[in-house]
């Protein structure tokens, strides 16, 4: 068998437009790359990927190969087919309509050779519309669920930009060599709701290896959302829950903490970050200076956990009928502060963009708020468990959130 050092894999399971995407991407790629490019796709798109394939490859340093994925069609099974068919050392995959830059494979590879310890190197994700954070790595609320770290945040960032090891990263963009994903059995094709990555990771820190995020490599990859069933949800957390117990722990206060930020939880538990008073302060005053709509999205872009900066800029902009602006300072707020008063603002202003869809979404997050408040003694014994967690771990600060939510409801 021939070898080559990387393999590419990609997974084709969405249009054949995400997958021109990608391929034009692929003439980023420094031309002395030892490499080969493996998508594996739906047999329906074959004659059109290969038509795509045919007009690009002379601009690529190898022709792709196009894998024909029978059902059912996942993007477990999309991987694992590519994995099957290549040849290279190591191992990079990504998901059709993800773009490479220059700087994507080159700081991963080294970081790999450099470093024998290391199991996956996994690269910054942004989305390429708003040069803002997809993900810069996986972390776990106190009630252990997954979210990407200071998604949203400008990429430039400082905070975003330092190597950090994670005990997960999204499997779009990960590099990992060949016998590690074999020796951790490729991704888990039993998952529907993309958790595969998870217990891959699991898999992979169970054989002492690091997974380490290396911001030096960014990926563009698309702002996309995929409905998930709440069958399928539940399905797979069992099926994590049975495989990789014990893998996974609280850490997304630690981060944190380690950045100087508080770490709070809105009145449905839903925890988020936010500025210390101090430095709250001190931006209010800098603002106090100079106070223009240009300085206050300045200090935005510089702290994006500035909460007076978001009301101020937003309130600017609905003064002047600036609606359609209004809705994604808006909507910043909201994802960075869940809170009920602000999504109602982001409900008007979008009413007043007429911005059908981004009405919508709001109602739909006001409505699944208030079902959630509605059963206050679900969340009355998530908080009790939580603040008990804390108290047997020494998480003293977390300890005294949760048991300060019980104190506000006389419950403590």
């Amino acid at each position: 068998m021939t070898t080559t050092t990387l393999s590419i894999l990609v997974s084709c399971t969405s249009s054949n437009e995400a997958a021109a995407l990608s391929l034009a991407s692929f003439t980023n790629l420094p031309k002395d790359l030892e490499c080969e490019i493996l998508i594996a796709a739906d047999s329906k798109a074959a004659p059109d990927l290969s038509a795509l394939i045919d007009e690009i490859a002379p601009l690529l340093p190898a022709r792709p190969t196009a894998l024909e994925l029978t059902a059912p069609i996942s993007r477990a099974r999309a991987f694992n087919l590519a994995a099957d068919n290549a040849n290279g050392t190591y191992l990079f995959f990504m998901e059709a309509g993800t773009q490479i830059t220059a700087e994507t494979i080159p700081p991963l590879l080294r970081h790999l050779k450099n470093n024998p310890s290391a199991g996956i190197a996994a690269p910054l994700l942004i989305c390429p519309q708003s040069g803002r954070v997809q993900s810069c790595g996986t972390t776990f609320t106190p009630s252990l669920s997954a979210q990407p770290l200071f998604a949203s945040f400008p990429a430039t960032h400082p905070a975003v930009n330092k190597q950090r090891s994670f005990q997960a990263v999204p499997a779009n963009g990960i590099l990992l060599r060949t016998k590690t994903f074999k020796d951790a059995n490729q991704f888990d094709t039993k998952y529907k709701t993309g958790m595969e990555v998870l217990d891959l990771c699991c898999a992979v820190r169970n054989n002492e290896q690091t997974i380490d995020l290396i911001p030096q490599s960014t990926l563009l990859t698309p702002d996309t959302t995929e409905s998930i069933l709440e069958d399928d949800l539940s399905i797979d957390t069992m099926r994590l829950n049975d495989r990789c117990k014990g893998c996974f722990g609280p850490d997304k206060h630690l981060f944190a903490q380690k950045e100087g930020y508080l770490f709070s939880v809105s009145p449905w538990l839903e925890s988020y970050m936010t500025l210390t008073p101090e430095r709250e302060q001190e931006l209010n005053e800098q603002m106090m200076q100079s106070p223009d709509p240009s300085t206050c999205l300045a200090l935005i872009l510089e702290e994006p956990l500035w909460q007076t900066g978001y009301v101020q800029l937003a309130a600017y902009l609905e003064s002047t009928g600036k609606y359609e602006e209004a809705c994604g300072i808006r909507l910043l707020q909201t994802f960075f502060f869940p809170m009920l008063p602000l999504y109602r603002k982001l409900a008007a202003v979008a009413e007043a963009a007429n911005n059908e869809n981004l009405l919508q979404m709001a109602n739909d997050k006001l409505k699944h708020i208030d079902n959630q408040l509605e059963d206050i003694s679900a969340l009355t014994k998530k908080a009790a468990g939580l603040a008990n967690w804390a108290r047997k771990a020494k998480e003293t600060e977390l300890q005294s959130i949760y048991e300060g939510w019980l104190k506000d409801l006389g419950l403590l």
